[in-house]
């Protein structure tokens, strides 16, 4: 529920609750009065006017015109008890002598002193806690005796008292009913923004651990939705940074063990040729050769840490196009065919089907990934003096949506206790991916980061018959502008 609408209904509650609990006070009242219709009772209420004025019509014609009427028992009796019917009552006196109380009054104030009312003729009076009405009417007797009558006519239908109770009450019930809802309401709005503030305190410290619940609907459970969701984010942000200081912090320290090696080599060297140690043109020659090598190494060192660098921070962007998977996979290993042979390794491109498998890439880093793991296969191959024949086999074939790309050696395969590590940065196996290989320690990483950008998988895996196996899963996409014979963009 929303605080508009906890308002708007405290305020009607505010205005309605009151009246219907003093409502709930006046029926008790009634029933522990005896009054078993309301309705009735109000009626009754109404017409009581009415039917006094009949009586008192019926009551100044008999004292004008035949007053000895009331020196008949019966008559008065009679005249008594309709009147008494309608909350009045006759008080008859002769001479000054009181006649005829009606015992409506003696029932309402039984102590009471009728004589003095004759002597002093009031126009109110007041009888347990009831005001009535008073009027006077002289006349006299068929014999000649001076008479008078005073008639009481109750005109409050509760008593006096009532009147400030019933206020007292009103205001009890109403500062009451405020009060209540004024707590039930507040109180479901400033339990929830108090766990906020102590939410909002704890992540001023530094705490974010603590999860924050929407107890409550409307705008406050979205706040604490909101709220939540910040928190959640704000703690993955600080996460992810905490993670990304720490990569840096390994990255520099590989960096500086990788490039310290070549460098001292290079020094090393460079302090043969200058201490006259490379005394022939033969030796100088190999030097030279040799620390070119390590420059080059260093170069594509530092060309590698580049692009990881770029890949893990998200700032590389891809150009993604429209390409026929089968189409390029033949035409890179045409390129690549002529540099492996002097490796002395032969590469197979395994294919039967000439249908497009089109898929979104990027060429250029797709090369990439495809270069660094030939690269691997070669340097792993080339470790081992057994491997006569090395050959690397390629194969592309459709997998639902799809296109799995499987490169397959000849090698010995990778120790099930690498496997799980061979595409985690800096990780070197024991045998392959060292630096007197060449290897970096980043190029399986950089294939990861590559095909997770384009929205695949990779993962690698020992084949039957011996060898790495390396799966490159990237999914399919459709055609959208053609650009030449076998690459089209796309907007993938």
């Amino acid at each position: 529920m929303s605080i508009r609408v906890k308002l708007y209904m405290s305020y009607l509650a505010m205005v309605f609750l009151p009246l219907i609990l003093m409502s709930l006070f006046m029926i008790f009242v009634f029933y522990a009065r005896g009054v078993e219709d309301v309705r009735q009772y109000f009626e009754k209420e109404s017409k009581e006017p009415y039917l006094q004025a009949l009586v008192y019509g019926e009551l100044s014609y008999v004292l004008r015109n035949d007053a000895g009427q009331l020196e008949k028992r019966e008559y008065v009796a009679e005249i008594q008890h309709r009147l008494g019917e309608h909350w009045a009552g006759l008080v008859i006196s002769r001479e000054g002598q009181i006649k005829s109380v009606a015992p409506f009054l003696d029932q309402t104030a039984p102590n009471e002193n009728w004589k003095r009312f004759l002597e002093e003729r009031p126009s109110k009076v007041t009888f347990n806690s009831f005001q009535f009405e008073v009027s006077s009417l002289d006349f006299n007797y068929p014999d000649g005796g001076e008479g008078s009558a005073l008639i009481f006519r109750r005109i409050d239908t509760v008593p006096i008292y009532w009147r400030p109770v019933g206020t007292v009450f009103s205001l009890a019930f109403i500062g009451l009913t405020s009060l209540l809802l004024t707590y039930f309401v507040s109180r479901s709005i400033i339990r929830p923004i108090k766990e906020l503030e102590a939410a909002a305190l704890q992540i001023k410290d530094g705490d974010l651990s603590h999860k924050v619940k929407a107890t409550t609907k409307g705008e406050i459970g979205q706040l604490s939705n909101a709220f939540e969701d910040m928190r959640v984010r704000l703690k993955h942000s600080i996460d992810q940074s905490l993670l990304y200081e720490e990569n840096r912090k390994m990255l520099l320290s590989h960096i500086s063990h990788d490039l310290k090696t070549p460098i001292s080599a290079i020094k090393g060297y460079v302090e043969g040729i200058m201490d006259g140690i490379a005394n022939t043109d033969e030796k100088r020659i190999r030097y030279m050769e040799t620390i070119y090598r390590k420059a080059s190494d260093m170069d594509q060192l530092i060309d590698e840490l580049f692009l990881f660098s770029k890949l893990d921070l998200q700032t590389v962007a891809f150009d993604f196009k429209m390409i026929d998977i089968r189409r390029y996979l033949e035409h890179f290993m045409d390129e690549q065919r002529f540099d492996l042979e002097k490796s002395e390794v032969e590469l197979i491109y395994l294919t039967h089907e000439s249908e497009p498998l089109l898929i979104a890439a990027d060429p250029d880093k797709l090369s990439r990934v495809l270069t660094n793991i030939l690269n691997n296969c070669v340097k792993y191959m080339g470790q081992h003096a057994d491997s006569f024949n090395k050959q690397v086999f390629v194969r592309v074939r459709e997998l639902q949506q799809y296109a799995l790309i499987v490169i397959e050696d000849s090698g010995p395969g990778i120790e099930e206790d690498d496997l799980p590590f061979i595409f985690d940065r800096f990780y070197r196996a024991e045998q392959s991916r060292n630096l007197e290989t060449g290897g970096s320690g980043l190029g399986l990483a950089i294939v990861k980061q590559i095909i997770e950008g384009h929205g695949g998988t990779v993962w690698a895996e020992n084949a039957e018959q011996g060898g790495a196996r390396f799966c490159l899963k990237l999914p399919k996409s459709t055609t959208v502008h053609t650009v030449d014979e076998h690459e089209e963009h796309t907007n993938h």
